[in-house]
């Protein structure tokens, strides 16, 4: 069989993704360290690592954090099916705009003082993170954001989809991952079509929340401590070395 070779539009599109791969990988280093310390005291401690993904393809980083081979068993994503894609993608979008949402995901999860929280919020403007990120912080929780600084910064103050106070979640949150995201989310201009196209939220966003489970793994490791770590359940041997995870993570954790 003769292999085509990749057209124009796949070199462009992976040329794109190469170059904010990079760009996240060699600037956010010191983002990534501070938020795997977090993790690590977390694990050391036996506590859980919440994680929050808000609406549309958002959500989709508190899923990439959670139950997967090579993935924290400690992780407790607070999914709130009405904000996910699965639940109608106009209703997704409606309720992430709204505020008094965030907040209530919070108190539901009885998060406190020990507790850190994730937030993925693809743009960092929407009511509802803002609201998740303001309660984390009320109770004394440290917040972690996966966003898009620039996504944020070049939307207007008073953009429609945006929390009353006007804020940025990197403003409120303890440590911000630049996802690299870029104003609009997508890369490629065809010709003659306006629209860009070729999404880069999911990539990004997932390559930023492995790179800090790896780097919050190694810390444990450096410093004698057991990290709990699910292999894949298709693997020989998967699940008698999650059994132990189950049996441990399933009372605590509401999603297992």
């Amino acid at each position: 069989m003769t292999l085509l070779p990749p057209s124009d539009i796949a070199q462009r599109y992976r040329a794109g993704i190469a170059e904010r791969l990079d760009a996240l990988t060699h600037t956010q280093q010191d983002s990534i360290n501070q938020a795997a310390q977090l993790f690590f005291e977390q694990i050391k401690a036996d506590r859980l690592i919440h994680v929050y993904g808000v609406g549309g393809h958002s959500y989709v980083g508190s899923e990439e954090f959670f139950f997967r081979a090579g993935g924290l068993a400690n992780i407790s994503p607070m999914f709130e099916p009405s904000l996910s894609l699965a639940g109608g993608g106009q209703k997704s979008t409606l309720l992430e705009r709204e505020e008094n949402i965030g907040d209530k995901i919070v108190k539901a999860h009885h998060l406190g003082p020990n507790d850190i929280l994730v937030i993925t919020s693809v743009y960092g403007i929407n009511a509802c993170s803002i609201d998740a990120a303001l309660e984390a912080k009320r109770r004394g929780c440290k917040v972690i954001a996966i966003t898009s600084v620039a996504f944020a910064e070049a939307t207007p103050r008073d953009f429609l989809a945006r929390h009353s106070n006007q804020q940025n979640i990197g403003e409120i949150a303890d440590v911000i991952i630049d996802n690299h995201v870029p104003h609009g989310e997508t890369l490629l201009q065809l010709d003659g079509y306006p629209q860009k196209v070729g999404g880069t939220c999911n990539v990004l966003a997932c390559y930023a929340i492995n790179w800090l489970v790896m780097e919050a793994i190694d810390l444990c490791l450096k410093h004698g401590v057991e990290p709990p770590v699910w292999q894949s359940a298709n693997t020989l041997g998967g699940d008698k070395h999650n059994q132990a995870h189950l049996e441990k993570f399933t009372p605590r954790v509401k999603a297992l």
